[in-house]
């Protein structure tokens, strides 16, 4: 039974993958690039078979994360057999382990857990910040959320829910769960008071815009799928809605205000009919800061912006990456004497790295 499903799988692994199983990156020198393998397929597949046979196949699919993932890529089941059962492990001084499973009809809900047995990097904020992975070799669905702080133990507990798919039957199934970073620490100064008048933003000159730039996103308010005659909840519609977007930005600047660190308004100006105002964040693979601005009079009228274009230099490099959020308000220039400019903004203070991996029977 082992066999067979190894044979069938490993039948479906391409050259690329098998030499990235052999030759495993972190025994290259940093910086030095791996020259070509001259090993055909048939050798590298009785390399691959003559490996799989010495150390047994469990251990190289717990060991060998490249040989893991392609085995999962072409064959979810076989690699889920293979692998073995660890409900724990440690790296960078931070513990992940399964607390608990359990199996209602069709769905499955697992607690596990994140504990510094360092420092303090674990705290009520602490956020996978989408670098999970939920391996299952069946077909389903899944989420993950944290539910709780323990904070004499420094020890946070995260909720997985899976849910089968098509009749799939989960019982007896094998689940890896996997984390590679993480962050925590995270502070929020909500509605805040900026020192900008949204009067002196509109008469600011316009030094320059981008016509082209890396669009990463964008949001739209209601008026704004009102005026475009679409709905949020029509996916088609959303698409030509996002061909609408306006895509002529203001070119960043220097600071005009920063609300905390590796956040500030980098530019403002009236445009095209409505009030541009730019936030700029840097850090953000590593520390998600993000925010938004909005006006409010005295009367406690507030007004969203209309619509908003994420973009994003330096895309090449996560180190010298930049992020941009250019909020625009729809309202005409003259009212903007009666308004005030508030915030929102969030960041994280740590972010840490490391590979978390448990696999334990349903």
């Amino acid at each position: 039974m082992k066999s067979e499903l190894l044979w069938d799988a490993m039948g479906h692994i391409d050259e690329s993958r098998i030499e990235e199983a052999l030759c495993q990156p972190e025994d290259r020198p940093a910086g030095k690039k791996r020259k070509k393998s001259r090993l055909k397929k048939g050798i590298a597949s009785a390399a691959a078979a003559a490996l799989v046979i010495m150390v047994g196949t469990p251990l190289l699919a717990a060991e060998s994360p490249a040989f893991y993932q392609a085995l999962y890529s072409v064959s979810p089941s076989a690699a889920q057999f293979f692998i073995p059962v660890r409900e724990a492990c440690v790296d960078n001084g931070i513990r992940m382990e399964v607390e608990s499973a359990g199996l209602e009809g069709d769905t499955a809900r697992i607690y596990v857990s994140l504990q510094d047995l360092e420092g303090d990097r674990i705290d009520e904020t602490t956020d996978l910040f989408d670098s999970y992975a939920i391996r299952r070799s069946f077909d389903s669905v899944g989420t993950c959320s944290r539910v709780a702080y323990d904070e004499e133990n420094r020890k946070a507990t995260f909720l997985i829910e899976i849910t089968a798919m098509g009749g799939s039957d989960i019982k007896g199934g094998k689940i890896t769960f996997s984390v590679r970073e993480f962050i925590s620490g995270k502070t929020a100064r909500e509605d805040i008071p900026l020192e900008l008048k949204p009067s002196d933003l509109a008469q600011r000159e316009i030094t320059g815009v981008l016509t082209d730039p890396v669009i990463t996103g964008g949001s739209y308010s209601w008026e704004a799928q009102q005026d475009f005659g679409v709905s949020i909840e029509d996916e088609t519609a959303m698409e030509e809605l996002e061909k609408k977007l306006p895509t002529t930005m203001l070119v960043p600047g220097e600071s005009l205000y920063s609300p905390m660190e590796n956040m500030d308004i980098s530019a403002a100006a009236y445009m095209d009919g409505m009030l541009h105002i730019q936030l700029r964040m840097k850090e953000s693979l590593t520390l998600d800061p993000h925010g938004f601005v909005y006006l409010m009079n005295e009367k406690g009228e507030r007004i969203d912006s209309y619509c908003a274009v994420y973009f994003a230099e330096h895309t090449e490099s996560n180190d010298l990456r930049v992020d941009y959020d250019e909020m625009m308000f729809k309202i005409p220039k003259e009212a903007l004497e009666e308004y005030r400019l508030y915030g929102s903004f969030y960041t994280a203070g740590r972010n840490v790295k490391g590979d978390w991996r448990v696999t334990f029977s349903l």
